[in-house]
């Protein structure tokens, strides 16, 4: 599950228009959460329906744009988390600690 899923793509909702320069995304305003310990963690979808759901409940988040997940692992900052298909009965919450250990271990990224 985990190899599809990184070699895949996946829906995240933004604030915002994302900053692209010479085809590449520069910056973004991805929707995140936090757990009442602190931890952070970035929300993104699997499928069209449930990043379409969670835009249409959450006013600050209008819309999500569809990006290589390998993308979004070595874009993201080391202390956040993904969740995956937040609310929904498939969630899936891949810790910091987690990712940083895959990137290293499997991906070979150091």
């Amino acid at each position: 599950m985990i190899e599809q899923l990184v070699a895949g793509k996946i829906g995240v909702p933004v604030s915002e228009m994302p900053l692209i320069r010479d085809g590449a995304i520069t910056g973004w305003k991805p929707a995140t959460v936090s757990k009442a310990g602190g931890s952070l963690w970035l929300v993104a979808f699997t499928t069209k329906e449930l990043a379409s759901a969670f835009c249409d409940s959450d006013p600050d988040y209008g819309f999500y744009i569809d990006v290589e997940t390998q993308w979004v692992l070595r874009a993201m900052p080391e202390q956040h988390g993904i969740v995956f298909d937040l609310g929904s009965e498939s969630m899936f919450a891949w810790s910091a600690q987690g990712l940083a250990k895959y990137k290293k271990d499997v991906l070979g990224w150091a």
